[in-house]
C-alpha cells in the first residue's frame, strides 16, 4: 500500500508483509535504528522478530517511510482488539519509532496507515517510551492533526551506570566490601569460574537456568516468569536469533562444579544489559547473586562497554550502584469514541 501524497514532501508510507518482507533488510531495519534518539537491543530487528514469532497476536503492522526511494523511518506496530501497540510491550525496557522522525509528516502518515487497518479502532498506546525522546513532541503534533486525545499514563524508572562518564563510580561499584566479600567467601570455599558464552551454546544450558529461576522465585509472591512455557520459548528464539550477533551474554557462575548463578543478557552497540538474572536459592545467605553481579560488571567494564543498564525499576541494588537515571513513559492516544464509550461503562459500573 503507498501513498504518494505530494503535500508529505514527497514521502511514500508502505505496510510490510513482515519481518522477511523484501522491502526491508535485518541489515537496514538496524541502520535506521542508529539514526534514532533511542537505539536498544529492544528495537532491533533480531529481538522484534523473535518476539513477535512467540507472542504474535492481533495483527501485524510494520509500516516504513519513504523518501526518494529510501526508507527513512519504521513504526513496528500491531494491533489487537481495536488499540494499535509496538510490538515488543510487555518485555521491553524501551520502544520507540524507529529512525529519523523529526518531520511530523513521517510519524503521521506511519500511523495513519496502520490505523487503516484497523476495524473499530479505539486508539494507540505506546508504551516505554525514552522520557527525553523526541517522539513525546511528534506525537502531540499528530495528536492535534488526527483529533486524538492524548494522555499520560505513567513513568517508570531506568538505572543505569555510566561506565565511561563515571570510571570512578564503576571501579567503586565493583570494589563494594559486601560484593568482594561475598565472591571471597565462595573462592575461600572452593573453585569458582566464570564461564561466558555469546552464541548459540548457551542453549545447552537454558532449562538449568530455566529450573534455577523457578526455585529461586516458588517461595515467593512473585513466581518465576519461566512457569510459563512460552516465555521459555521466548529466551530460546532471543539466545538462537541474536547468536549470530555478537550481542548475547549468557554467563554462569561455577562453584564446586555446580552453577550458582545465571545470566542472560546482552551488550549491545556498548550497553551492557542486566536482562534476566537468576541463582541458587539454597546458596542465598552467601548472596551468589552479588558475586553474580560483580562478575558482569567487571566483564562490561573489559568489554569497554560504555554503560551497564540495570533494566526497568528501583529495586535498592540498582540504585546502589547506578549512576543516573533514566525514564520511560507510556503514552495512549484515543478516540473520541472511545473516550465516551469508557466513560459510559464506567457510569453503569462496568
Amino acid at each position: 500500500m503507498i501513498n504518494n501524497d505530494k503535500s508529505r514532501h514527497d514521502l511514500e508510507f508502505r505496510l510490510l508483509s513482515g519481518f522477511l518482507d523484501s522491502e526491508i533488510t535485518p541489515d537496514l531495519w538496524n541502520s535506521l535504528l542508529t539514526n534514532g534518539s533511542s537505539d536498544v537491543i529492544f528495537m532491533t530487528w533480531h529481538w522484534q522478530k523473535a518476539w513477535w514469532q512467540v507472542f504474535a497476536r492481533g495483527k501485524l503492522l510494520i509500516t516504513i517511510a519513504i523518501r526518494d526511494g529510501k526508507p527513512v523511518a519504521i513504526a513496528s506496530l500491531f494491533s489487537d482488539g481495536g488499540m494499535i501497540f509496538f510490538v515488543g510491550s510487555g518485555c521491553a525496557d524501551e520502544l520507540d519509532f524507529i529512525g529519523d522522525i523529526s518531520d511530523p509528516n513521517i510519524l503521521e502518515g506511519m500511523i495513519t496507515l496502520a490505523i487503516n487497518e484497523v476495524s473499530e479502532f479505539l486508539g494507540c498506546r505506546f508504551y516505554h517510551v525514552p522520557k527525553l525522546s523526541p517522539t513525546h513532541e511528534s506525537i502531540k503534533q499528530v495528536s492535534n492533526i488526527l483529533k486524538f486525545q492524548i494522555f499520560d499514563e505513567g513513568e517508570l524508572p531506568l538505572p543505569k551506570l555510566s561506565i565511561k562518564n563515571s570510571p570512578d563510580k564503576a571501579n567503586e561499584a565493583i570494589a563494594k566490601k559486601s560484593l568482594v566479600r561475598h565472591e571471597r567467601w565462595f573462592r575461600k570455599n572452593g573453585n569458582l569460574t566464570i564461564e561466558n558464552i555469546n552464541d548459540n551454546h548457551a542453549q545447552i544450558y537454558l532449562n538449568d537456568f530455566f529450573e534455577q529461576h523457578i526455585k529461586r522465585w516458588e517461595a515467593s509472591p512473585f513466581p518465576s516468569l519461566f512457569n510459563d512455557p512460552v516465555q521459555r520459548t521466548f529466551y530460546e528464539c532471543l539466545c538462537t536469533g541474536v547468536s549470530s550477533t555478537g550481542w548475547l551474554r549468557f554467563t554462569r557462575v561455577i562453584w564446586r562444579n555446580r552453577t550458582i548463578s545465571f545470566h542472560f543478557g546482552f551488550n549491545y552497540r556498548g550497553t551492557y544489559i542486566w536482562y534476566k538474572p537468576s541463582f541458587d536459592i539454597s546458596l542465598s545467605k552467601h548472596s551468589p547473586g552479588e558475586v553474580l553481579l560483580r562478575q558482569l560488571m567487571i566483564q562490561a567494564i573489559d568489554e569497554g562497554a560504555h554503560t551497564f543498564d540495570f533494566g526497568l525499576g528501583d529495586e535498592a541494588f540498582k540504585t546502589r550502584f547506578a549512576s543516573n537515571t533514566r525514564f520511560v513513559k507510556t503514552v495512549g492516544l484515543y478516540t473520541e469514541e472511545a473516550i465516551m464509550k469508557s466513560n459510559s461503562e464506567k457510569s453503569i459500573g462496568l
